[in-house]
């Protein structure tokens, strides 16, 4: 069984890719940390390039942390690699992507691929390094500037070689209020137990976390053969898993199909994949339970606002599926990959 809860524990907003006047942002880094601060979040890290900015006073955990460029990739670009607990300024000297995650990873602290779309990374680029937490599967700077920000495709072409890696949703933010403004725009939600430093990296290690540009989760629950999600109103379930499989529900799937299950002629379409619908209207609140020919089992609810239950019963036995929930607004939130045996 595998479990998050937001009810449980103490769970931050964090920040961890932004930059200050001490490489190439607009503002100090002191004013970096009043930005931060006055949109509630509690974790934060400054990532300037090729430079550790030391900041005098945040309201949260300040984790030490630098944005370097090393190694040559496949198609002649440069890895960029966020290095975070580390201010050991011997790594200016290590020239290699390799040995440079190894020697952040030997120094207590840890590294993760910044943006692999922007950076014009391939899978191969992805799959030579180890030791690496994760990438940034949204990067609102690289969005919001060359609409480059996504990297889920590289995600799932690593997940899909059975690498487990984190994904991560950031700022590197430059801007701030400059538009197109790079800011606030993706954040991770993060579950400590000790608030500091090297409580937050322990946390990032064990994948206690996830990442969002605004829905929340609320609960998640899985097991070898039942998936449960609870969250803030959502427009878009997708349980991503290899190869093409995986299920997707949205509202307006949800609402045609029940419209074809009341009608006879459309109805016995329908029947040539699935069993049976059951609607149920309680108020403003719906459910829909559906069960398919594959004996897999579905129940939804939701609300003119949008979908804020999920619960799906059959043997999930993909190498590794991800959960991604989308808002009106086309905002997303992802959880952490499960990896099976």
């Amino acid at each position: 069984m595998w479990n998050l809860t937001m009810s449980e524990g103490t769970w931050l907003k964090g920040a961890l890719h932004c930059h200050s006047k001490s490489s190439d942002g607009l503002l100090s880094p002191e004013d970096v940390a009043r930005f931060y601060e006055g949109r509630g979040y509690k974790l934060l890290s400054i990532t300037d390039h090729e430079k550790m900015t030391k900041l005098g006073s945040f309201k949260g955990v300040y984790v030490p942390g630098v944005e370097v460029s090393r190694g040559s990739c496949e198609l002649g670009e440069r890895y960029h690699i966020l290095a975070l607990g580390v201010e050991d300024p011997s790594i200016w000297s290590i020239h290699d992507a390799q040995s440079l995650i190894d020697h952040i990873n030997g120094s207590g602290g840890l590294a993760f691929i910044a943006h692999p779309y922007w950076s014009n990374l391939t899978c191969k680029d992805l799959i030579a390094l180890e030791g690496y937490l994760g990438i940034e599967i949204y990067n609102t700077g690289c969005d919001v500037e060359v609409a480059k920000g996504y990297s889920l495709p590289h995600w799932d072409s690593v997940l899909s070689l059975k690498k487990k890696i984190y994904g991560l949703a950031v700022d590197d933010v430059h801007r701030y209020i400059v538009p197109p403004i790079d800011a606030d725009g993706g954040w991770i939600w993060i579950n400590m137990d000790d608030l500091t430093v090297e409580g937050a990296l322990n946390s990032l290690r064990a994948g206690k976390f996830y990442s969002s540009m605004g829905p929340k989760i609320v609960n998640f629950k899985y097991s070898s053969n039942s998936v449960f999600l609870e969250s803030s109103p959502v427009n878009r379930l997708n349980l991503v898993a290899p190869n093409g499989r995986g299920i997707s529900f949205s509202l307006d799937t949800i609402n045609t199909l029940i419209g074809c299950w009341k009608k006879p002629e459309t109805k016995k379409i329908c029947e040539n994949v699935i069993v049976n619908v059951e609607h149920i209207c309680e108020g403003d609140k719906q459910t829909v339970y559906l069960e398919t020919k594959k004996d897999r089992r579905f129940s939804i609810e939701y609300s003119n606002e949008g979908i804020t239950r999920f619960e799906a019963k059959y043997d999930i036995n993909y190498s590794y599926f991800r959960i991604e929930v989308i808002d009106e607004e086309g905002r997303y939130a992802w959880l952490n990959p499960v990896i099976n045996p």
